[in-house]
């Protein structure tokens, strides 16, 4: 999928579903240009990934895309809002990432993720134990590693976490901060 059938797909509308196959960061990108909020995603073995999207119809968000559906319609450039400066250089693609991941972080809170690291660490351990029980020593050995993964996970799991996030929300407010809207009543720009 090309970007401009990326972009047609956000004229606006309430709700837009998009299905890519390889195109997830642009999608991404193309979405908050166009005042679109993730609400949804289903990834599938096959490499077909659904998207659903919201219009955000903040004051900010309507102006973005204002500013991108404008810049789209004179250069065909979908990302001319945002422009890196030197000490600044974050891409619309990596807050495209960023904006992903911190989605899926949101989507499953810490208690969540313990609860669920938790569940499988005991799984693994009560499932090496009777392997073991067993002579099964091969599928004891997989399942007491990967017990003891998981519990790594637990004691630093949450920490990791909470510092990615941290860097995924530093990142969307960098590439924010390269954002320019340029008016001429203004003098010729600003932020």
């Amino acid at each position: 999928m090309k970007d401009h059938q990326i972009i047609a797909h956000f004229d606006g509308s309430p709700e837009v579903k998009v299905v890519t196959q390889s195109r997830i960061l642009p999608v991404l990108a193309i979405a908050h240009e166009f005042g679109y909020v993730l609400t949804s995603h289903q990834f599938s073995t096959t490499g077909i990934t659904k998207f659903m999207f919201t219009r955000d119809d903040s004051e900010l968000a309507r102006r973005r895309a204002a500013w991108a559906r404008y810049h789209y319609e004179i250069n065909g450039a979908w990302w001319a809002t945002a422009a890196p400066r030197p000490t600044d250089p974050i891409s619309p693609i990596q807050a495209g990432g960023a904006r992903l991941s911190l989605y899926q972080i949101e989507r499953t809170p810490a208690p969540r993720y313990v609860r669920k690291v938790a569940a499988f660490t005991a799984v693994a351990v009560v499932a090496g134990v009777v392997f073991l029980a067993n002579d099964a020593m091969g599928y004891a050995v997989f399942c007491l590693l990967a017990a003891l993964g998981s519990g790594a996970l637990l004691l630093w799991g949450p920490g990791l976490r909470a510092r990615k996030e941290v860097e995924y929300r530093q990142t969307l407010e960098t590439f924010d901060r390269q954002r320019l809207f340029w008016s001429y009543d203004e003098g010729g720009g600003g932020s």
